[in-house]
């Protein structure tokens, strides 16, 4: 019926939450390149306990704000 259907869906999506690891592959950039962008200040990442982790909303604003090329 319906529901065996339903149970084999899986949607894949980004964490909201993400490692510097993650992050950096999120943003197609090297660890390094990723530090470098949060020593400027142009990413801000939150705590999460002890770990320092990117919100994907962050991540998200920094590639609004790169400048376009025709």
């Amino acid at each position: 019926g319906m529901m065996s259907r339903m149970t084999v869906l899986r949607i894949e999506f980004p964490p909201a939450l993400m490692s510097r690891e993650q992050a950096a592959y999120y943003l197609s950039m090297s660890t390094r390149e990723l530090d470098r962008l949060r020593q400027s200040g142009e990413l801000i990442p939150r705590s999460s306990g002890k770990n320092v982790r990117y919100t994907k909303a962050e991540l998200d604003a920094w590639i609004e704000r790169l400048p376009e090329r025709p």
